[in-house]
């Protein structure tokens, strides 16, 4: 009975391993990088390099309230975030359909910054958020690999549950291809069980109130997914000229302090006549977005909004253990590490269901095309994401419309290894379409940290270890690895 249970669980485990691997792989690896979301954009607008933080003046602030006015008198549902630790800048934004772009201020006097137009670290919560596919069938397909996950992890447990200490003590790494792969798999993936378990169940439960709307439980404070309406003949909504003043929002905004904490706040929105002074995600563990709420005419506060019950105060706490945005450094750093070994872990399993199926099926045309799908995640995904770097760097500053090209750069790039993947898949020497991509990879991301010199102003690059030197080396270590793999695959 026991072994019936366990064939049963090995056969589920590794179909449904497989077909979500190749969802989970894009999710993961989406994730890790965005939690460095806000540094990647930063990185990707150099022109912020030759600024120094500096505090937020209430003149400022209610000169970018009045640009922010102008903004949706003109028919774009703007929003301004306030300076934080991660990103000092203060910037007025809305959302194009895909990403939140806009215009960067200095804080101190709330002039505009001249930077370049980019999706920046978006792009790569959009992937681990949706697959980059919209609001309901990406969070769909996440949501079922989410579940699949949760499937892998119990049937996985199952199999292994007898001899889960010794798979925890061994590791064979010169036994054959095929028990080597296994060990480190099932290594990895006992030691990193419980994070990744958290993070399935947790993203589970974060989508589950977009699937089935009567579940949710609300979350004030998503800007910009929803543009004003315009009316018949395509005019936007006001003209600015019958459009009220708005008060000054440095008054809103010490007020809203004085309720919800100093330093708390971190985006002021706008609707229906008031202005919402809204706690930022990173202000505490559980994302609440709690507000203070008032009058757009003249300042007065309107109504305080906090998280009302448990159920809420619960939604919080998985919305914080998953997006961390609460967390320091160090922890978004272990976050990271974790993602891509959990990543890693599941690119493992992918390959393991191609060495065990080889023998017998590698002329099959349902298995060449699972190779090209896993070549296409595993070693095409990464291109993609460096060739997106690339693009930010070499496409002049003021092209029209930049950040789209950038987004359409890394799809393009993608599909070319999906391309280069089926052509080696299909042919007598599929282990070349991995080593390839490998072997590009790891010449564009030991070159990245000079492009990055080339295309930036220099000014204090010896002083401190700022977001472009750790992007530059993070990236640079990641080259060494693919060169590593490159060679491996030269020997075999």
């Amino acid at each position: 009975m026991r072994d019936t249970l366990r064939i049963r669980m090995g056969w589920l485990h590794e179909w449904v391993g497989f077909i979500g691997g190749l969802v989970l792989v894009i999710v993961f690896t989406g994730g890790s990088l965005a939690l460095f979301d806000t540094e990647l954009t930063d990185w990707m607008q150099p022109e912020l390099s030759r600024y120094q933080p500096s505090p937020l003046s209430d003149d400022a602030l209610n000169r970018i309230g009045r640009l922010a006015q102008d903004l949706r008198s003109q028919g774009e549902n703007a929003f301004i975030t306030l300076p934080t630790p991660r990103d000092p800048m203060l910037r007025v934004q809305y959302f194009n359909g895909h990403a939140f772009i806009g215009t960067v201020y200095n804080p101190a006097d709330g002039f505009p910054i001249l930077t370049r137009e980019t999706g920046g670290g978006q792009l790569f919560f959009d992937l681990h958020h949706s697959l980059y596919y919209g609001p309901f069938w990406g969070n769909m397909l996440t949501e079922i690999a989410a579940i699949g996950l949760l499937v892998a992890v119990v049937s996985g447990i199952i199999i292994h549950f007898r001899s889960i200490l010794t798979d925890l003590l061994l590791f064979r790494p010169f036994a054959s291809k095929t028990r080597a792969w296994m060990d480190a798999h099932i290594l990895v993936g006992l030691l990193f069980l419980p994070f990744m378990a958290m993070m399935a169940y947790t993203g589970a439960v974060i989508h589950a109130p977009r699937l089935f709307p009567m579940f949710g439980m609300g979350h004030h404070g998503r800007p910009g997914h929803e543009r004003p309406a315009h009316p018949p003949g395509g005019r936007a909504p006001g003209n600015g000229q019958n459009t009220p003043a708005l008060a000054p929002l440095a008054p809103m905004l010490h007020k809203a302090e004085a309720v919800l904490g100093a330093d708390t706040v971190g985006l002021v929105l706008f609707e229906r006549g008031t202005v919402s002074m809204t706690k930022a995600d990173s202000a505490s563990f559980a994302l609440s977005r709690d507000h203070v709420t008032f009058s757009e005419k003249d300042g007065s506060q309107i109504a305080v909004v906090q998280i009302p019950d448990n159920l809420h105060r619960i939604g919080g706490v998985l919305r914080g253990l998953h997006f961390i945005r609460w967390a320091s450094l160090p922890m978004r750093w272990l976050y990271f590490i974790s993602g891509l070994v959990g990543s890693i872990m599941m690119s493992g399993g992918l390959i393991l269901f191609l060495m065990k199926h080889r023998p017998k099926k590698a002329r099959n045309f349902l298995f060449r095309l699972a190779e090209t799908l896993t070549i296409a995640v595993t070693t095409g995904l990464p291109l993609a994401c460096l060739s997106y770097l690339w693009a930010n760097r070499l496409f002049w500053s003021d092209l029209p419309a930049r950040g789209a090209f950038e987004i359409r750069t890394f799809f393009i790039v993608w599909s070319v290894t999906l391309i280069h993947a089926a052509l080696r898949s299909f042919s007598a020497k599929p282990r070349r379409g991995w080593n390839e991509q490998c072997a590009v990879f790891a010449a564009f991301a030991l070159t990245l940290f000079p492009l990055d010199l080339l295309t930036r102003s220099a000014n204090g690059f010896l002083n401190g270890f700022d977001v472009y030197k750790s992007v530059d080396l993070t990236v640079f270590c990641f080259g060494l690895a693919a060169l590593f793999i490159h060679r491996r695959l030269v020997a075999l």
